[in-house]
Formats: structure tokens, C-alpha cells, sequence
């Protein structure tokens, strides 16, 4: 049996839950994510305990318990400010609609519950004294760097069909393959994806479309076709699985100089052949937050305002780039930079990126709010009632401004009023 030679400091301090629960006769031990992270050497993000011991069991040996799910044995035990999930060992019934089971039964055996997760890299235990229980060979799976579910691929994905996302999404993570068994059952049952919530699927995409690995979560996608069995359609997807049913590559690798995940969502969204209908259509199909959609959509719409206006000369393009600024954000148009040039070569507008960053950065203003004039002390200037007039005159002023003809000063801007009216008769 493996032993852990240095048991992580956020292991260490949930130890005495473990010393509790064994001086109390119940078998305890660290499970799931943190043993695989301790075995890959990588850092920890929770720390959770299975437990011999039943729910009421666990309460009444701990002083602070909070019954985060007791009906399916799980107890958050306080521990110096810091809450763990002490879980009791469980086997589950038959699921319901290929995601939840009707039923948990508690049991005593390790092994048994170990059984019931889905990948063997995340069906592994230690023991309070640094011990390694692996029955499954999640160990071997991480030395061969390859993803394969407990026991038997097509009952793992037919008990819980979230598992099939989250086998590519742990092969995206971590750089494995999928073996061959796991592959061949999802995609045998890749249709039972349709019985899985949206918001299940969104929370997958952004761990795979925000990881270490974007480009192969991307193909992962593409070639297991699981993106055109959704419970609502995804019209962007179309791309990806129209490339890998032509067994094109996926050109993606630039997305992993994207710093953020959403910027990564537009840029896969403002690739060729994605329109922007679609594009607004997916996010809303994934749940997408309105404040996430609005900083994705502001991408996406700027650059098909570009695509549309990309042979006009160069002082047509300036003013065409300015105007898109102004009507979409200072930070839109800075993430569409960031994606042109990560995509480099591959962008249509390469050649003219570093002109439109320069013009960027010589904007002295790109909101109505950092005009030097606002609606209310432009119509007591003309003592007029406010209405469209007003909101118009003020963005005709800040292109203007931002076009660096004309000064962002009240007076430079109402004697610009005062000439548009002596035009107009109106300003």
C-alpha cells in the first residue's frame, strides 16, 4: 500500500475530524478531489471526508455541524473557522431520469462507496496516517495520464449522465486521454445528455473553456459530438461539430493566452461562421448571466460591426473604430484586441492592430459620462425640455471629443452646440 510522505497542510488540519470519528470507533478518510490533487502533487481546492459514521453519529461527536444534505448523509463539521463535508459511505439506488438517484443506503464499507463516483482518479482515499486506498486503480490511471470510469463505463453514464461532461472536462484539465471503453460508452450514450439541467452543462463549459486546456476541451467536444445532444440546442456549436465531421483540426491553441473565461467564450463565438444570433442564442441557452452575456455580447457585436466595415480606408476605419468603441465599451473593444492578437495570424484585421490600439489609447474619453457636459446642463443652457434631442447632441459631441476635434471642456462644447444651431436651427 502507497503512502503519502507529506500530507498537505489543508489535509493536516482536518485531521482531527478523522482522529474523532476513529477514537469513536468509525472508519474515516479523505476522499475524491483532494487525494487525487495530493497524488498529482497539485494544489488543493476542498477538502472532503467519507465516513463510516452515520449523519446523527457525526453530529453528536463535533460541537459545530451544519446539516448541509442529510438525506444523502453529508454534514459540514466546523473545524477552526473552516468548514468539511463529512459524508457518510453510501450506496445509491436506481437513478432517476439518468441524473439523481430515487434513494441513498448508508453502509460500512469504503470500498463499496468508492464504487458509486465516476472516474477512478476521483475514486481514491486516504487513511489518517497518510495511507493511499485505491481498489480501482485511479493511481495507474494517473501515471498512464488517462481518464476511465469505475467499473462499467455505460452503468457509470447511464446512472448520471453529468459524468460524461465531466470526463472530458477532468482529460481537458489535466492533459489525459480518454481510454478507449469510456470513449466507445459515451458515445453510446451521449443522447442522455438531453436529461441534464443547462445550468449543469454551463458550469462543465466554463471549467473547460476557463482551464489549462481550452483547445483540447474543444476538440474533446467537437469529436464526441456531445454539444448536439443538449437539453435546449446550442446554434454555435454547429462549427465545432461541422469541423470534426470534416476531421478538421481544431485551431484553438490560441485561446490559452485569453485571461479570463469569458473572453474565451467570445472568441469562440466570433469565429468564422458563427453568427450573432447564434452566439446570443447559445448563451441564453447555457444560463449565461445577463451582466456575463453583456460582456460577451459587447465582443461579439463589435466585431461584426468591424468585419462589416473592414475594407474602408484607413481614416474611415479609424472613425468606423472609434464609433464601435464608444457604443460598446472601452473594455469591449480592449478584449477584442487582447483575442485578435492571441489569434495572430489567423485574424483578418492583423495588419491593422496596431493602428487601432494606438487610436485606442489616444481616446481621452469613451462614455457620455466623462463629458464635461450633461443633459440636464445642456437643456438649461437652451432652457428646452429634455428629450431625444439631447441624448443625440450629447453622443454627437463625444465622438467628437473622442475623435480629438474638439476639446472636452463646457465651453468648447456648448460654442459647438451654439455652431450646430446657427447650422440647424436646432442643436
Amino acid at each position: 500500500m502507497e503512502r503519502c510522505t507529506s500530507i498537505p497542510e489543508a489535509m493536516r488540519e482536518a485531521l482531527p475530524i478523522l482522529a474523532t470519528l476513529n477514537e469513536h470507533g468509525h472508519e474515516a478518510v479523505f476522499v475524491g478531489g483532494c487525494v487525487r490533487d495530493t497524488v498529482m502533487g497539485l494544489a488543493l481546492k476542498d477538502v472532503d471526508i467519507a465516513t463510516s459514521a452515520t449523519p446523527e453519529q457525526v453530529v453528536a461527536l463535533f460541537a459545530y455541524c451544519i446539516p448541509t444534505g442529510l438525506q444523502h448523509g453529508t454534514v459540514t463539521v466546523m473545524q477552526d473557522r473552516t468548514g468539511y463535508e463529512v459524508t457518510t459511505y453510501r450506496k445509491e439506488s436506481v437513478y432517476e431520469k439518468h441524473r439523481r438517484p430515487e434513494s441513498v443506503a448508508f453502509i460500512s464499507e469504503l470500498k463499496e462507496d468508492l464504487l458509486r463516483r465516476d472516474l477512478t482518479i476521483n475514486a481514491m482515499a486516504m487513511r489518517i496516517n497518510g495511507d493511499y486506498y485505491d481498489p480501482y486503480g485511479g493511481m495507474s490511471d494517473i501515471q498512464l495520464q488517462q481518464v476511465r470510469c469505475v467499473g462499467d463505463a455505460e452503468a457509470r453514464f447511464q446512472e448520471d449522465a453529468l459524468r460524461m461532461l465531466r470526463a472530458l472536462r477532468f482529460a481537458s484539465q489535466f492533459s489525459f486521454r480518454i481510454v478507449y471503453r469510456t470513449w466507445r460508452a459515451l458515445l453510446k450514450h451521449r443522447e442522455l445528455l438531453r436529461y441534464v439541467a443547462m445550468e449543469r452543462v454551463q458550469a462543465e463549459l466554463d471549467k473547460m473553456i476557463g482551464g489549462p486546456a481550452p483547445h483540447y476541451a474543444a476538440s474533446l467536444l467537437a469529436g464526441s459530438g456531445l454539444l448536439a445532444y443538449t437539453l435546449e440546442p446550442l446554434p454555435a456549436a454547429r462549427v465545432l461539430l461541422a469541423e470534426a465531421a470534416k476531421a478538421e483540426r481544431v485551431q484553438l491553441d490560441y485561446l490559452t493566452a485569453l485571461d479570463s473565461v469569458d473572453i474565451r467564450y467570445a472568441a469562440l463565438l466570433t469565429r468564422p461562421g458563427v453568427m450573432p444570433e447564434e452566439a446570443k442564442a447559445t448563451l441564453q441557452a447555457l444560463r449565461m448571466s445577463g451582466s456575463r452575456s453583456g460582456i460577451i455580447m459587447a465582443i461579439i457585436s463589435l466585431h461584426h460591426e468591424l468585419i462589416a466595415n473592414r475594407s474602408l480606408t484607413e481614416e474611415k476605419l479609424r472613425t468606423s473604430w472609434i464609433e464601435a468603441v464608444l457604443r460598446y465599451g472601452r473594455e469591449a473593444a480592449a478584449s477584442w484586441l487582447h483575442i485578435a492578437e492571441a489569434n495572430g495570424r489567423e485574424h483578418p484585421f492583423l495588419a491593422d492592430l496596431p493602428r487601432m490600439k494606438h487610436w485606442l489609447s489616444q481616446m481621452d474619453i469613451s462614455s457620455l459620462k466623462e463629458l464635461a457636459i450633461n443633459g440636464n446642463q445642456l437643456a438649461a443652457y437652451w432652457d428646452r425640455k429634455p428629450g431625444p434631442w439631447m441624448g443625440e447632441t450629447l453622443k454627437r459631441l463625444l465622438l467628437l471629443v473622442a475623435l480629438g476635434e474638439l476639446a472636452n471642456s463646457q465651453e468648447q462644447l456648448l460654442k459647438q452646440v451654439d455652431r450646430w444651431k446657427e447650422e440647424t436651427d436646432e442643436p
